[in-house]
């Protein structure tokens, strides 16, 4: 008895063990995002949260789905319509002297046998616009991934610059020490102290700046992440990693684009959709030929209930609508070519996209190449002020000047390879490519 207490005893334990790690699995499960998001994210990192949680591309990809079912919706008309009829009333004549019951219940039939090609045209047409609404998907999903990419290396470029201000206002510090020990030394005057306070205060002031400045941008990608705007977000910097290799020629990546674009790809889905409507709309002129069955059982009492049934087939000549047939035929050519305009205008603004994104690659990439050498030039210049200026042959102005060109030349540098990132992924996005990771 005492063993199968203890037996007994074992399985509680062991199923309290089980529940207890299922209810903390449904809870970690329930965690928000941003909770368990404590690592170092990459780049890649980030589109795969967004593409997951992002809330517009969500919607997007449910409006897909709704088109989905409109072509299951318009291909019932391929299918016949069977009904259920059941009713019973009564009416009297002669002032309700005399009354009257009538009981009916059946099932009835119908199914068009030609109706002008309006059923295959409008199944097709919605077929099209759902393949377009795909295409629309694809296209936001590009969209969102470019975002996500820009929303990155503002970022870093914020961190980056953020960093630039604390060096700056270690240096600004320092010099203050400098200016007052040569002071004390007799070696330099009130000015001295007054001009390194002012460049002290002005490099603070940045630095207040560059906090701010990198809060908004890590906002506007937790946005784009799905998570909450004050989310400790923590990304991987490789900002500094540029190949210059990846630049195709002009005409490759508009040819490339003109394949690829998924806006193209929607058009030319669109176009076939209106094809189909001129169609459906020509339809108005043919004649409609249905068959109809009918099989119940009708009668004054329930009792004596009588079996019927009929079959028929209608046939529908249009002979004069007041020619709205041929105005709705108008109105729908009309609309194809409109579109027909929209997707030429298209092909000229991607042209147009893909050189503007082509020319920023270009820029970016020699701009990298000149502030890095400003950098250095600024840097060297900045020490031999430092220490001019401690040995006492230095002038105040040329200090504070050598420290502000250099953190000018130190942001540039800075501005120059987020923009080669974000111009690349602007450029991927124009030929209609997922941006890469990895540039």
């Amino acid at each position: 008895m005492i063993l199968n207490l203890f037996q007994n005893k074992n399985k509680l334990v062991t199923m309290y063990k089980t529940l207890l790690i299922i209810v903390l699995f449904l809870l970690v499960k329930q965690l928000p995002a941003q909770d368990i998001l404590s690592d170092t994210l990459t780049l890649k990192d980030c589109i795969s949260i967004g593409l997951q949680n992002n809330p517009k591309l969500r919607s997007s990809q449910f409006f897909v789905e709704e088109n989905k079912a409109k072509v299951d919706e318009v291909r019932s008309g391929y299918y016949p319509a069977i009904n259920l009829n059941t009713n019973a009333d009564t009416y009297s004549k002669n002032n309700g002297s005399q009354r009257y019951n009538n009981y009916n219940s059946g099932i009835s039939a119908s199914y068009s046998l030609f109706d002008g090609f309006r059923t295959k045209a409008t199944y097709n047409a919605a077929k099209d616009n759902y393949e377009a609404n795909i295409y629309q998907y694809e296209s936001n999903k590009q969209d969102l991934i470019f975002n996500i990419i820009y929303a990155y290396y503002k970022t870093l470029q914020s961190e980056r610059i953020l960093k630039s201000a604390e060096e700056a206002v270690k240096s600004s510090n320092l010099h203050l020490e400098f200016a007052n020990a040569k002071q004390k030394a007799g070696m330099a005057t009130r000015s001295d102290i007054l001009k390194s306070e002012v460049e002290l205060s002005n490099v603070e002031l940045n630095r207040i700046k560059a906090v701010n400045t990198l809060l908004t941008a890590k906002g506007n990608l937790n946005m784009l992440l799905g998570l909450q705007s004050n989310n400790q977000i923590k990304i991987v910097d490789d900002l500094s990693v540029v190949n210059e290799n990846l630049i195709q020629p002009f005409d490759s990546l508009y040819n490339e684009a003109i394949n690829s674009r998924t806006e193209l790809k929607k058009f030319q889905s669109l176009l076939s959709a209106q094809q189909q409507y001129i169609q459906v709309a020509k339809g108005g002129f043919y004649p409609s030929l249905n068959a109809n069955a009918n099989y119940n059982f009708a009668g004054a009492e329930i009792s004596g209930l009588q079996q019927n049934w009929w079959l028929g087939m209608t046939l529908t000549i249009p002979v004069f609508k007041g020619f709205s047939a041929k105005a709705r035929v108008s109105q729908e050519q009309l609309s194809l070519e409109g579109l027909e305009k929209d997707f030429e205008s298209l092909k000229q603004q991607i042209s147009q996209e893909v050189w503007n994104a082509y020319l920023a690659v270009k820029e970016s990439v020699e701009r990298i190449v000149t502030t890095s050498k400003g950098v250095e030039s600024a840097r060297e210049n900045l020490s031999m002020a430092e220490g001019e200026y401690k040995e006492g042959v230095g002038s105040i102005i040329q200090l504070t000047d050598a420290q502000t060109s250099f953190i000018t030349a130190d942001q540039n540098y800075i501005q120059a390879l987020s923009d080669y990132k974000i111009s690349f992924a602007e450029l991927e996005r124009t030929i209609g490519n997922e941006s890469k990771t990895n540039q």
